[in-house]
């Protein structure tokens, strides 16, 4: 699901493409802490302020899947610029400590 509250609504992988390294970086540890740490409801923000970068990831819920995964629905929004994208998806615990997006 998409939503851009200003400016023009950028597709994701146009949004990825103007990701560089560090960027991407910081989102997947944002991303990682989020999920880790906090609870359900709580919005972690992040900011690469030098890049007009912000991000939002907020843990909606906890469930286990059929595997006995923990996995967590979850809202992540990114803005760059004028352009955001608003994603909403499941995350599961893998069994090395990861979360895989699915």
């Amino acid at each position: 699901m998409a939503a851009a509250s200003e400016g023009q609504q950028l597709g994701l992988s146009e949004l990825k493409a103007r990701l560089d390294q560090s960027d991407r970086v910081a989102a997947v540890q944002a991303l990682d802490l989020a999920l880790s740490e906090l609870g359900d409801g709580v919005t972690l923000v992040w900011q690469r302020p030098e890049r007009g970068l912000v991000g939002r990831i907020k843990p909606v819920s906890a469930f286990r899947d059929d595997k006995s995964r923990v996995c967590r629905h979850v809202v992540y929004s990114l803005a760059l610029g004028a352009y955001q994208r608003q994603i909403e998806g499941v995350a599961c615990r893998e069994p090395n400590g990861s979360w895989s997006l699915g």
